[in-house]
This record gives C-alpha cells, structure tokens and sequence, in this order.
C-alpha cells in the first residue's frame, strides 16, 4: 500500500488551494461533507495548529446486513508536506473512535467502533492526485475498509481570486458496502474556501460534496 500512495504522489503534481485537507492553515474551521446514496460522511475540523487539527465525524455506511451510523472525535495530523515553486504535496494521518449504530435488523445493534486513515495528494493549478486508504474496527458489524484514488486536470490556471474548475475520475473500493465498486466522474469549483463537487458514478449514482473553511 505504501508502494502505491508513493506512485500515485510521483505520478501528479498537486492547485495549492483546491484540496479540502485534513489539517488546514492554524485557527481555521471546517465544513467538509461528502454524499453518495450508499455512503455519506460530514467532518467539522479546527485546526488548532499547523500541523494538527480536532475533528467532530458522522458517518453513514449502506452495508447488507443494513445501515450503520457512525459518530465520533477524530485527530488529524500532517505527517510531511514538500512545497515546490508551483506544487504541493502532503501525507496525513489520523484515527479516532466513536460509537456505531447497525439498523435494518430485528433489533438496532450499538458499539463501539475505532477508526484510522492515511491520505497522500499532491497538486498544482493544472494537475491533482489523491489516494486515501482507511478502515474502521467494530464488534457490531463487519469491519469497514475504504480506497480512494482520484486523477483530475484543470482546463485553465486559475489565480486565488478566480473561480478553479476541474475536471476528475475517482474510483471507490469499499468491500463491505453495498456498492462494492464505484468509478465517478466528477466536475469540481473551488472559489477560495468554498468549495462543491457533483457527479454522477458509471451505474448512475449521484455524488454531491461540499466543503468550506472559515
């Protein structure tokens, strides 16, 4: 796996302001919410350093013996970040727990459930490159494993005051959800600390993120 979040980083060049990061700059609040009809999954960060932030996280996971919710604290962390004269690349981690509620049986099953992921992107204004490995532990359901990878190009260099458009495919690998597979093309604006995603995946499911930072 280390292998390949290393390819990845070394295939792009990651627009400095076009990624919602785990951490951001120090002080700063953030609204980030990703939302798929088999999945959903809404963070409010502060970063309360440079290098660290503090997450509230809610989670809502199709699977098919029925859907789990997941509630909990996160701790982010930006273990490395490479700036270049027009790039950046990071490397996060961070983990977590919380409780985990299964419904659609006979009787709803609680838990407790721990949580942890690491995240590699790296970008420029033209190019973006992300890939997000994590999984989550519990003795309610079976576990969840989640892969992200994602492969964008911007069709023009926008500056920090202009509205940035791009262009992605993200694929999904998430065993124990209902959709197992998913590949979506996606179209992504970004205006300074706001920023929406929509898209639809190739079986037809829709996609809708929203992201800002105070």
């Amino acid at each position: 796996m280390i292998k390949m979040i290393l390819l990845i980083i070394s295939i792009g060049m990651f627009g400095i302001h076009a990624q919602a990061h785990p951490v951001a700059y120090q002080g700063a609040t953030g609204l980030m919410t990703w939302n798929q009809p088999f999945m959903s999954d809404h963070w409010i960060t502060f970063s309360f350093r440079p290098n660290m932030a503090a997450a509230g996280r809610f989670m809502r996971m199709e699977m098919p013996e029925g859907r789990a919710n997941f509630s909990g604290l996160q701790f982010d962390y930006l273990l490395k970040r490479w700036n270049g004269d027009d790039h950046q690349t990071n490397i996060y981690v961070y983990g977590g727990a919380g409780h985990i509620n299964l419904l659609g049986r006979t009787d709803a099953t609680n838990g407790g459930a721990y949580i942890s992921g690491i995240e590699a992107d790296a970008e420029n204004r033209k190019y973006f490159s992300l890939i997000k490995v994590e999984s989550m532990q519990t003795n309610v359901a079976e576990d969840f494993n989640h892969v992200e990878a994602r492969l964008g190009i911007a069709p023009y260099e926008a500056e920090y005051n202009e509205l940035a458009t791009w262009f992605m495919v993200q694929g999904q690998w998430h065993p124990s959800l209902e959709k197992k597979f998913v590949v979506t093309p996606l179209a992504r604006m970004f205006y300074k600390s706001f920023l929406l995603e929509t898209g639809v995946s190739l079986d037809g499911d829709w996609m809708m993120n929203f992201m800002f930072h105070l």
